[in-house]
């Protein structure tokens, strides 16, 4: 059982270095550049992994699944967006980011069309888009 708070163990250790007591709790500096690398790669392989739930759906012929799962991705990519903003190979990131959130959009669309009007040749079009993503978040994944 605990016999102190986190606060009081804070103020015990700042004691014993000779730091006052809003020192000794004070928020940390800045994330390391490789926590920031961590998180764009992190978010990417998300990404990559919620594109192939929707390849999964789309060959099964669960269209609007399908476009749920696009809607997630192309969330993902926005984040991932954000994230790399900084990252070492950024330009390359972008441009295959940015090219797969253009091909999961329209995978969703085609993906809504194919669930409305009950055709199959939207559904063919759409995972083939879903494909052209993955290629792209694989790049992506690549350089991040």
């Amino acid at each position: 059982m605990r016999t102190s708070t986190g606060l009081i163990s804070t103020l015990v250790l700042g004691t014993a270095l000779g730091l006052p007591a809003t020192a000794a709790h004070a928020a940390p500096a800045e994330a390391p550049a490789s926590a920031a690398a961590a998180s764009c790669h992190g978010l990417i392989t998300h990404a990559y992994s919620l594109n192939n739930k929707a390849i999964s759906a789309s060959r099964a012929g669960s269209y609007q699944k399908a476009a749920k799962r696009n809607h997630a991705t192309e969330g993902k990519i926005v984040n991932a967006l954000a994230a790399c903003r900084h990252a070492r190979h950024r330009a390359e990131i972008r441009h295959a980011l940015d090219a797969a959130r253009n091909d999961i959009q329209g995978a969703e669309h085609q993906n809504k069309k194919a669930y409305i009007e009950h055709d199959r040749r939207y559904g063919r079009a759409a995972l083939n888009d879903e494909y052209d993503a993955q290629r792209r978040l694989r790049d992506a994944a690549h350089y991040s």
